[in-house]
């Protein structure tokens, strides 16, 4: 199949009817991010799309340009076309779809069609919905055009998909063509010892050791089977672990330096919010309020002192005064009394209360060392001097209770207290000055560690950044984990590549003996009337075994095909830049994948990105070569953005080659133009001039506003 035309109307920012020829070889389409590069591949993808019947219609498909012109219940299409050559008939494959105005404003879309118009002589037929679409699957069918479209440089390995080398050595060797064969083979075979074990039956003389030898072949199958099973489990684990290790191997550097950037980062963001605690920048309380309010407070301090000191000298002295004055009229009133007895008793606190309870507790008089039985007159007496006592207390207070005291608050007391604060702080008074300076000098410096912290965080945040853009799609935490994980994987892999070879050697063991049994049961057979179902049955064994042996061959010979033609791309796409080689490497559990192989033999685990791009195409032009063999048709390769990572120079090498290989090849790519100081783009029409190609420039129409998708529109140039 050779694509002649693409046309694309009111496809997202393709306002109305765009064109472009396609020409046998390489044609480049060239525009900068945002002209309609992926809008051109989408719109290719969407035409492409024939899974189902259901109409594939979106809104998102609508050029918004084309909607805003539309008067009110007028309409207009989408559409998507391609013109081909297949079997020498030129064909053209058209999806599309109205939309219509409302009243109201709202847009609504109608007549989905799938549609192919072939073009006999003049006249032309269609063909239109299901029966287009099996047309079309014919012409490019589904399982090519897998190997078809590719988006970006990540989409180039096949390989990453589930099933891929299967799908592809079933689709495109002959490994297919020994499924008949096989299968019908498999029901001959038990067709044949299902006759053999009823023809031995029917001989009762060798009945019974033909049914033992039975179960024992049915045993030794069972086993087979088994051991077959956990054995494709121990290849599945080992192929895994595998991956794992290669993947760690590819990214060892990168595993490491993530690790080391964690714990730098968490010392360094732990460093980072001891610091920020450490700043105290309440100046408006701290320093305004409690500290710059207190500057030059010194001669404030030493006035307060001598004025507080003669207020309490006076104090003193009147209180002084006083207390002479009421103890002198309490002293008189005392002894009048005393006098008035005609006697001078002891005084009344002689002995204390806690004494007198004392005595009265213990029933003795400690005075004049004697008992004092409860109820006698000694006893009755201290108790009398006790009540006596209290009242004598009473009156006291009382007597208090009528002198009106000279200074009822201790104003004066306070006023020193706080005196004697500001003399204990007055040395912190007298730096004040230097504090305050320091307080913010300190303030300043924190906050310029705070910043420096804060520039290795970003720093080393990019750093991830970088790390995590050049492993392949992987996480941290896969890659942390690999890191971690490593000696584990090695032990798991190796187990079960241990077990894997233990699990073989059963399996050969019980092959061995079931071929025993199965070849003394043979014996029984030709000594009875079974003898020609015996030599059937093992004729048919023999048989499905070549088959079965053939297929793994064929297998392997399209593989090392694949990988020779490969390899000859991957030599043109990289002249002068690598010897190296391709290798196809098959595993276990029937997946594969292509790797590089240095001069010396190594394996390159982490080529850079310009290599590995050129290596996942060698095999895309493998494939597409193979095929075209096989299918005698060809059929193109369009991709989008492949060479994002190449060189100016890698690249016009690339297309270079590209060109001159004999294959229709569509490139979508921002290559070959010149950015100016205003962001504005040009051609490099000096790079253009060496590829020989059929060229289009893609752009938006100016002037437009990239905020209003209405203003939006897509012109193709050709060069």
């Amino acid at each position: 199949m050779i694509i002649k035309n693409i046309t694309i109307e009111n496809f997202r920012s393709y306002y109305r009817e765009n064109s472009i020829d396609v020409g046998n070889g390489l044609t480049l389409i060239i525009g900068a991010n945002g002209d309609g590069k992926t809008t051109f591949y989408e719109a290719l993808e969407w035409l492409f799309d024939t899974v189902g019947n259901m109409p594939k219609v979106d809104s998102k498909y609508i050029s918004k340009k084309r909607s805003s012109e539309l008067m009110e219940s007028e309409s207009a299409r989408v559409r998507v076309s391609m013109t081909y050559i297949n079997d020498s008939n030129e064909r053209t494959v058209q999806k599309s779809f109205k939309f219509t105005k409302s009243l109201s404003g709202e847009i609504s879309t109608s007549n989905y069609s799938h549609e192919i118009f072939i073009q006999n002589g003049v006249e032309k037929d269609v063909k239109e919905g299901d029966l287009a679409i099996k047309m079309f699957d014919r012409d490019f069918a589904s399982s090519i055009r897998k190997y078809c479209l590719f988006k970006g440089e990540h989409e180039l390995n096949i390989f990453n998909k589930e099933e891929a080398m299967s799908y592809l050595v079933e689709t495109f060797s002959q490994i297919r063509d020994f499924d008949p064969y096989l299968k019908f083979m498999g029901e001959a075979k038990k067709m044949a010892e299902l006759a053999t074990d009823n023809a031995i039956k029917a001989d009762k003389k060798n009945t019974a050791a033909a049914q033992n030898l039975r179960n024992l072949i049915t045993l030794e199958e069972k086993e087979i089977g088994h051991f077959q099973s956990e054995l494709n489990q121990k290849l599945t684990d080992a192929v895994n672990f595998q991956t794992l290790l290669e993947d760690l191997e590819k990214n060892r550097e990168a595993s490491k330096d993530l690790v080391d950037l964690n714990d730098r980062l968490e010392n360094l963001k732990a460093a980072k919010d001891q610091m920020q605690r450490s700043i105290n920048e309440n100046y408006t309380f701290r320093l305004l309020d409690e500290m710059w309010i207190l500057m030059g407070f010194e001669p404030i301090a030493q006035e307060y002192r001598e004025f507080v000191g003669k207020l309490d000298q006076e104090q003193r002295r009147q209180q002084s005064k006083y207390d002479q004055e009421v103890g002198a009229k309490k002293i008189v009133a005392q002894m009048q009394k005393e006098l008035s007895q005609g006697k001078v008793p002891l005084a009344i606190n002689v002995p204390d209360e806690n004494t007198m309870r004392e005595m009265l507790d213990d029933e003795y008089c400690k005075v004049c060392n004697r008992p004092a039985p409860k109820g006698s007159d000694p006893y009755n007496f201290m108790k009398a001097r006790l009540e006596q006592f209290l009242a004598s207390q009473k009156e006291d207070d009382e007597e208090n209770d009528e002198v009106e005291p000279l200074f009822k608050y201790a104003f004066i007391k306070e006023l020193l207290d706080r005196y004697s604060v500001l003399h204990n702080n007055m040395g912190f008074l007298t730096k004040l000055d230097g504090f305050i300076d320091k307080a913010i000098r300190d303030n300043l410096k924190k906050h310029e560690e705070v910043e420096k912290y804060s520039s290795n965080i970003e720093r080393d945040e990019e750093r991830k950044k970088q790390i995590l853009a050049q492993t392949e799609g992987l996480t941290e935490e896969q890659l942390i984990s690999a890191y971690q994980n490593i000696s584990e994987w090695w032990k798991a892999r190796t187990d079960a590549e241990r077990q894997s070879e233990i699990l073989k050697t059963k399996i050969e063991q019980h092959q061995t003996k079931l071929e025993e049994y199965q070849e003394e049961y043979s014996k029984i057979s030709e000594e009875s009337s079974a003898a020609m179902y015996g030599r059937s049955s093992q004729a048919i064994r023999r048989i499905l075994d070549a088959f079965t042996g053939a297929k793994r061959r064929n297998k392997r010979e399209f593989l090392n095909q694949l990988e020779a033609v490969a390899n000859e791309y991957l030599a043109l796409l990289n002249k002068g830049d690598f010897r190296g080689t391709a290798q196809i490497v098959e595993k276990q559990d029937n997946s594969a994948e292509i790797i590089l192989i240095d001069t010396d033999g190594s394996r390159i685990y982490n080529p850079n990105t310009a290599l590995k791009t050129t290596m996942y195409m060698s095999l895309l032009f493998a494939v597409a070569k193979l095929t075209t063999i096989k299918h005698e048709n060809d059929y193109p390769l369009i991709f989008d953005a492949p060479t994002s990572s190449f060189t100016a120079a890698k690249e016009s090498d690339f297309f270079g080659v590209i060109a001159g290989i004999n294959k229709q090849t569509i490139i979508v790519t921002k290559s070959f133009l010149i950015e100016d100081a205003e962001g504005n783009s040009r051609l490099d029409k000096e790079r253009l001039k060496q590829i020989d190609a059929k060229k289009y420039r893609i752009e938006k129409k100016r002037p437009f506003d990239e905020k209003d998708l209405s203003t939006i529109q897509t012109t193709v140039e050709s060069i």
